[in-house]
């Protein structure tokens, strides 16, 4: 590969693909069109005398030579990016910019419905995506630039990490409104007695069991799933009982809100960034417009 000749356009289709794991969606991601993008990734093939990402059901593979690269190449790019906001600050006026924010489904619901609209009356090019990963890639996504902030209950997120809070969302149970034995209390018997649905994102369910495995207890979940409104939905249909922040549940039809029967700290749901961004000029901002919002 020669570097005179090779178009630094193609590290962001590279980094693009890398992380969505999918051209069409990559596509999107870096501003192009579906055709513009499957030309740019062959040339990057073809420059890189390797195919790179290899299609499977999982979607698009990263081949060895891919693996390699990607550590390098999202570090420049993060350099460029920084390097070209810095000398003249942060313009939002002007700025066309993507901001990445890594959050659950609960986090959408109450932050962007306030984020977005104070975010565009400041900056109207600007734009905003929502990023859904497993917790285990929210270290790695912030430090390479892959992901500008992330917002949740993000204990895990410490060594080289800043964090700033932003409000506190207390647990509740959700039960369906006809609920055959549950009405208008859920008491820790009925707790114990009932079905549950576990949501593998966020912490309610760890809570939970942390806390009955100190009084020697256990409840019966019979549903896994990924998200909170997915539990909802299950919950409004059937008897199970589903453990979920309060403000998850601010859009659930057909259910009963209800208090823990447990003593659980409420969710502590702050902001973090990487310390690589701590200065930047766009990440300032962008940390300044949601501290300056109310969700409680």
């Amino acid at each position: 590969m020669n570097i005179k000749t090779f178009d630094l356009n193609l590290l962001r289709v590279f980094a693009a693909v890398y992380a969505e794991r999918n051209v069409s969606k990559a596509a999107v991601a870096a501003g192009l069109s579906q055709p513009a993008m499957s030309n740019a990734l062959l040339r990057l093939r073809k420059a890189c005398s390797d195919v790179l990402f290899i299609r499977t059901s999982r979607g698009m593979e990263p081949t060895a030579l891919a693996e390699e690269l990607i550590d390098p190449v999202r570090h420049a790019l993060s350099i460029l990016q920084a390097s070209l906001e810095h000398p003249h600050g942060f313009d939002p006026r002007e700025s066309e910019r993507t901001f990445k924010i890594l959050m659950s489904d609960a986090g959408e619901a109450i932050v962007l419905p306030q984020l977005v609209p104070a975010v565009l009356r400041e900056a109207p090019h600007v734009r905003i995506e929502a990023l859904r990963r497993p917790n285990e890639l929210y270290s790695q996504m912030l430090q390479s630039g892959e992901a500008d902030l992330a917002i949740g209950n993000l204990a895990f997120l410490k060594t080289g990490f800043y964090q700033q809070r932003l409000f506190g969302d207390p647990y509740c149970c959700l039960v369906r409104r006809k609920h055959p034995s549950i009405s208008g209390e859920l008491t820790l018997k009925q707790f114990l007695e009932a079905q549950h649905v576990s949501v593998a994102t966020g912490n309610a369910d760890a809570l939970v069991e942390r806390t009955l495995a100190k009084m020697r207890a256990k409840r019966k979940v019979v549903l896994r799933v990924t998200h909170y409104h997915v539990a909802a939905d299950v919950v409004e249909r059937s008897n199970l009982v589903v453990t979920v922040p309060r403000n998850a549940a601010r859009n659930a039809r057909g259910v009963q809100i209800l208090p823990v029967p447990l003593k659980i700290p409420a969710a502590d749901v702050r902001q973090f960034w990487h310390s690589r961004a701590h200065k930047n000029p766009a990440n300032q901002w962008l940390r300044s417009m949601l501290a300056k919002l109310v969700f409680e």
